[in-house]
């Protein structure tokens, strides 16, 4: 009976040091450490730098219509006197209005956790993802790997653990970089609500995580698309063609389409018909707008509306960065491989 009972016990361990490799993951961990530390620290550094220089400083200033009326009648001007001349420069009526209710904010978010922020990041998920499948296929290690007892689900298993891991890992650190130096640039222009029970603050910690948390999710989507291209490919080149350049196509098309921004359109330094480039990369599913509304409503703050939008969003993501890297491991599991 004790035999029994001892071979059942080691067939259950047995089945659990199946599902994960260690020797594996260790190695993908020593080849990959340097470059996690100068991606990880460089993508804080940047967090930081812009929230101690930038975020000290009042960037934007929404146009106060109260204000505008209260100078108009104490000057006695005439508002059509006003209008004509501001037509003449450009900004009709309905320009003014737009101006005075956008959150100018709100480009400065998409430009830090859209695209700033997420630089580094990519450029890691597109080389390391590389590595881990297509890479050691086209150099002939993928050999010696299969050569020992781990099988090939072991493998994409070992691998793809280590990814996502080492990206947990990485916006970890960014996240507590973030929200400190956000902390500190908030202490220094309104001291007198740093307490997380002061509303405002409350919304800026809470809209801090989620954009990192945002900007994590957009990184777990293009991860499938990266090592769902090094699961599909046996030759190096072609993975980071296909992962890398869908990256890069990404990222150009968030950038080409941050000048279709109604705020960028509105203070006329924009092109409403460059908007068309938000419907061609997956960043625009990261809905930093959304995110702070939702934040203000939690927190009481005016101006908040209780908005889910930004949630199945992210759901989107995760299904895309889910689903890629599934299909690409069940492929190479069952591929010819050169060895």
């Amino acid at each position: 009976m004790s035999n029994s009972v001892a071979l059942k016990f080691k067939t259950k361990a047995s089945k659990k040091t199946a599902f994960f490799s260690k020797p594996l993951f260790k190695q993908s961990v020593k080849s990959n450490l340097m470059l996690w530390l100068i991606m990880t620290l460089g993508s804080a550094a940047i967090f930081v730098i812009i929230n101690l220089v930038v975020g000290t400083k009042q960037i934007f200033t929404n146009i106060d219509m109260s204000q505008v009326q209260a100078y108009v009648a104490d000057e006695g001007l005439q508002w059509l006197q006003i209008l004509g001349l501001l037509e003449r420069m450009g900004f009709n009526l309905s320009r003014i209005q737009t101006m005075s209710q956008i959150d100018l904010n709100s480009i400065m978010n998409d430009l830090v956790y859209k695209i700033a922020g997420v630089l580094l990041p990519m450029i890691y998920v597109m080389i390391v993802c590389n590595k881990l499948l297509a890479s050691q296929v086209s150099d002939g290690s993928m050999a010696y790997v299969l050569s020992t007892p781990t099988a090939r689900k072991k493998v994409v298993r070992t691998q793809y653990m280590f990814m996502i891991g080492s990206l947990i890992a990485m916006y970890l650190v960014i996240t507590v970089c973030a929200y400190i130096s956000g902390a500190i640039a908030y202490y220094v222009t309104k001291p007198e609500v740093i307490k997380p029970s002061t509303p405002t603050f409350a919304t800026f910690s809470i809209r801090t995580v989620l954009y990192c948390l945002g900007s994590f999710i957009a990184m777990f989507g293009l991860t499938g698309i990266c090592f769902g291209a090094s699961a599909l490919f046996n030759k190096a080149n072609k993975s980071i063609a296909v992962g890398g350049g869908a990256c890069v196509l990404a990222f150009l098309c968030c950038i080409l389409g941050l000048f279709g921004n109604k705020v960028f359109v509105s203070v006329g330094v924009g092109v409403e018909a460059m908007n068309i480039f938000n419907y061609m990369t997956i960043y625009t599913l990261v809905d930093t707008e959304g995110m702070s509304n939702f934040a203000k409503f939690v927190t009481n703050v005016d101006g908040g509306v209780n908005t889910i939008d930004w949630i199945w969003k992210l759901g989107i993501l995760v299904g895309i960065g889910g689903v890629l890297s599934f299909l690409g491991g069940f492929y190479f599991t069952k591929k010819d491989l050169p060895l």
